[in-house]
């Protein structure tokens, strides 16, 4: 473990305690908004997240996996532990989605003619579901858990202003809902219905 990783270690343990001195027992909810607040830590989280709860009786195990892996936006759960997750290789393999062929990894996922969605998925702007996530990183021969990551580099890396989906400036703290970026891309109806239940989706 390097200097930068030990750094990082400490700084998500730390969050993590304070976040359970005020929530002595966090809801769901609670888990997956501190994730999607603290991205870069979402491996320690959702590590922490599951082993918790596993010693409560009462936890709804469907909900919690759900909510964990729609808030990190990878299968963290299920990899390898993020250092020795290949980043650089997906920064690299993403490169290939950017441009005119975005269009066809935007369909090949399930985004159908939404690439402006597919986009800001690439950006780190929204917060995408997990099906999405594993479907790209099944496409482009990498580890889930990279995929996300990567996102969320992405997201930390962007200038501080960035643009929704009408093309209004908008300064992202944290990305954006699926919901919500599914709302401000002008979806309604029955695409809009099949999009948000990519949320509730594991495949």
């Amino acid at each position: 473990m390097n200097d930068m990783t030990r750094s990082a270690s400490s700084e998500a343990s730390a969050l993590i305690e304070d976040f359970l001195a005020a929530n002595p027992l966090p809801s769901s909810e609670q888990w997956k908004a501190f994730t999607l607040a603290h991205p870069a830590h979402a491996s320690q989280i959702a590590d922490t997240a599951l082993m918790l709860t596993l010693d409560d009786a009462d936890f709804d195990a469907e909900e919690l996996d759900v909510e964990l892996f729609n808030a990190t936006r990878s299968a963290m759960l299920n990899e390898v532990h993020l250092n020795s997750v290949p980043v650089a290789a997906a920064k690299t393999a993403l490169k290939v989605c950017r441009g005119p062929i975005a269009r066809r990894y935007a369909r090949e996922i399930g985004l159908g003619e939404r690439v402006v969605l597919f986009n800001q998925m690439l950006a780190g702007e929204l917060s995408a579901p997990y099906v999405l996530v594993k479907r790209l990183a099944k496409s482009l021969q990498l580890r889930t858990a990279a995929l996300a990551e990567v996102f969320a580099l992405n997201f930390q890396n962007q200038p501080v202003q960035a643009y929704k989906a009408d093309g209004k400036p908008s300064a992202l703290r944290q990305p954006v809902s699926w919901e919500d970026a599914v709302r401000d891309a002008g979806i309604t109806g029955e695409e809009a219905a099949r999009l948000l239940h990519l949320e509730k989706e594991m495949e």
